[in-house]
């Protein structure tokens, strides 16, 4: 029996020991409770009966409670070993998750600013500005006062689709006070392989001077947005 309680009594010592060089780093004190409690109760009992078959009159209240703090310390260190396990397992799934969550947010990135590298699609840049004319009512291709001319052109949808809401706009760069150009009309739709044919009226006042007029004529829309666009110049001649 001696022996018996002697074995009893250095097995909670080689236990804690063992598990004393793990540092039971992320030991949860709940497991090692539960753990306590369970190797309590069963150590009590092996005791128990190992103590009764002692032939002592307290041999089984002797052995109980040898077993029972041999089962708690046991049970003790053994949940906390397993706890411990558990919360390593769990702390590099954290890592894990978080490595691949840096690594997403890195793509993310590379391919957002790929993405914003890619110049965002003009409809304008499908029209084009065709057979531009300038017409005055005495054909002599000089603007004179007291005179309307007309600049024509026509637009061409060169895409695959439709553009919608076109604003052609002629402009007189050189801000000619003698010069006046009709305001512009907005085109609805022009469907693709068509073409839209736009005529402006230029007005010359009887103060227009001896001087040059730049035009321009371009494609634009509601957005601000300006597609191809051509200049021409003319020669502004007093009568």
């Amino acid at each position: 029996m001696m022996k018996k309680v002697l074995f009893l009594l250095i097995l909670p010592a080689l236990l804690i020991s063992s598990c004393g060089t793990t540092g039971q780093v992320g030991a949860s004190p709940g497991a090692m409770m539960a753990g306590a409690a369970i190797g309590g109760n069963v150590g009590g009992a092996i005791g128990g009966i190992v103590g009764s078959n002692s032939g002592r009159w307290n041999g089984g209240w002797r052995g109980s409670s040898i077993g029972s703090l041999v089962g708690t310390i046991a049970g003790a260190a053994i949940g906390g070993a397993a706890s411990a396990a558990v919360a390593q397992k769990q702390q590099e799934a954290y890592e894990q998750q978080m490595n691949n969550q840096q690594r997403m947010e890195y793509s993310y990135n590379q391919n957002q600013s790929y993405v914003n590298e890619i110049p965002a699609y003009n409809p304008l840049n499908n029209l084009i500005i065709e057979n531009l004319r300038f017409i005055d009512d005495n054909r002599n291709k000089i603007i004179n006062p007291d005179e309307s001319s007309k600049i024509i052109f026509e637009i061409y949808n060169d895409g695959e689709n439709a553009v919608y809401d076109i604003i052609p706009e002629v402009q007189d760069l050189s801000n000619n006070k003698a010069i006046s150009i009709s305001p512009s009309v907005m085109i609805e739709k022009i469907e693709p392989g068509q073409g839209f044919r736009y005529t402006a009226t230029l007005y010359a006042g009887k103060k227009l001077k001896d001087g040059t007029i730049t035009i321009r004529v371009m494609i634009t829309n509601q957005a601000g947005e300006v597609g191809d666009w051509q200049e021409f110049s003319l020669q502004a001649q007093k009568n």
